[in-house]
C-alpha cells in the first residue's frame, strides 16, 4: 500500500515537471528566442508559449522597448 502511494507521488511530481517546462509565459514588451538541441528554433511572442521539455531551451528573453538616450 505505501510502496504504490510513493510511486503515485513521484510520478505526479515527474508530470508537474514536465508540464512546467512546458508552459512558459513571455511577459509583455519582450520576446524569447528557443534553440532546440543547440540551434536557433523560432522566436516566442509575448503571451502563453508551449515548447517540448527537455528538447527546447528558451535562451535569452529580449527587452523590445525603445530605448531614448
Amino acid at each position: 500500500m505505501t510502496a504504490g502511494l510513493i510511486v503515485l507521488l513521484v510520478v505526479a511530481g515527474l508530470v508537474l515537471l514536465t508540464l512546467s517546462r512546458t508552459i512558459r509565459i513571455v511577459p509583455q514588451a519582450r520576446a524569447g528566442v528557443v534553440e532546440r538541441l543547440g540551434r536557433y528554433s523560432r522566436t516566442l511572442t509575448p503571451g502563453l508559449a508551449l515548447v517540448v521539455p527537455f528538447v527546447d531551451r528558451i535562451r535569452d528573453m529580449m527587452d523590445l522597448r525603445e530605448l531614448f538616450v
